[in-house]
């Protein structure tokens, strides 16, 4: 009976024991019992407790752990994989995006957080599979899947960075662009990342033609500038082009004029619409109608600068 008495102080002590662990501010013991992944000298609890704190906590946490490159990566992977809160988990997703390819190890659990609960949380681990450069073998296909559920423009520009090995992502590419139920930035996505692909998405040309129509300003643009890096395939399309050269929007303009100078040699036959642009209003139009007229018409060039020295304007009184 007199045996109790101590049992019971025992079970306080170590009670009391494992508190103090638990409950530690830099959760050192707590991590090492529990195995955690370290960073910095502190364990991925630590740094999920950091992160879910106030802004200043929260700010210099995320200084840290990018200032920590490598050595940080297992703990965000951690985060990104068992963190209980969606904030703290794209957050970890967004910091292994910024440590590019030092966060390659991590590019297995960003794949599977393409299907976490949260759907913040699966954006951002789209985008950040292209910048630690995830393989094409697996990033492609499980973007596309995603794309499929989620025609969201961030999965559209995160599978444009593997240009040509994003090919089998063009039906649905073009079924975004197509669809006009869809917003506007969804849809303007859809057709840069056609022109990302490159010669590989002329079975987009036609839409991309019909896009230079649309009422969207952001359509009609990024749908000139996809024609463009889809080159000479789209050569056909340099009337198509050259009928949009005086477009409202100047952005148009300087898409449509440059890419007349990727499309190949049928965009000579509107060197001359192109010389008119060295008159635009917007230097960013001027500047791409100059460098396309050296490429489809470079003895207008010359030609055209001689004119303009001929009409300038005389010198006011005292001018030098």
């Amino acid at each position: 009976m007199k045996r109790k008495p101590a049992a019971v102080s025992v079970a306080m002590i170590v009670a009391i024991a494992l508190g103090v662990i638990w409950f530690e501010p830099t959760h050192v013991a707590r991590g090492k019992l529990l195995g955690e992944p370290f960073a910095l000298g502190r364990p991925a609890s630590f740094w999920g407790e950091r992160l879910a704190g106030d802004p200043g906590e929260r700010a210099q946490a995320i200084e840290r752990l990018i200032g920590g490159r490598r050595q940080t990566v297992a703990v965000l992977e951690a985060l990104l994989r068992t963190s209980p809160s969606a904030e703290i988990r794209w957050t970890a997703a967004d910091l292994l995006g910024q440590l590019g390819t030092d966060a390659q190890p991590a590019a297995k659990q960003l794949l599977a957080s393409l299907k976490d609960g949260d759907s913040h949380v699966r954006v951002v681990s789209a985008a950040a599979l292209s910048k630690v450069e995830a393989s094409a073998d697996g990033a492609v296909p499980a973007l596309l899947e995603l794309l499929k559920r989620e025609p969201r423009p961030e999965v559209s520009r995160a599978l444009s960075v593997y240009r040509k090995a994003a090919q089998p992502a063009v039906p649905e590419l073009i079924a975004i662009l197509s669809n006009e139920r869809l917003d506007t930035e969804s849809r303007w996505n859809a057709a840069r990342t056609l022109g990302k692909i490159g010669p590989g998405a002329a079975d987009a040309i036609p839409l991309l033609v019909e896009c230079l129509r649309d009422e969207a300003a952001t359509i009609r643009e990024h749908a000139a500038e996809a024609l463009g890096d889809i080159g000479p395939a789209a050569g056909e399309t340099a009337r198509d082009l050259a009928q949009v050269l005086n477009d409202s929007a100047p952005r148009v303009r300087r898409d449509a004029v440059r890419s007349l100078g990727q499309v190949g040699p049928s965009a000579r036959e509107f060197a001359a619409d192109v010389e008119k642009l060295l008159a635009d209003p917007e230097q960013i139009v001027r500047d791409a109608a100059l460098a396309t007229l050296k490429v489809i018409a470079p003895e207008r060039v010359s030609e055209a600068s001689g004119r303009k020295k001929l009409v300038a304007p005389p010198r006011a009184p005292g001018d030098r």
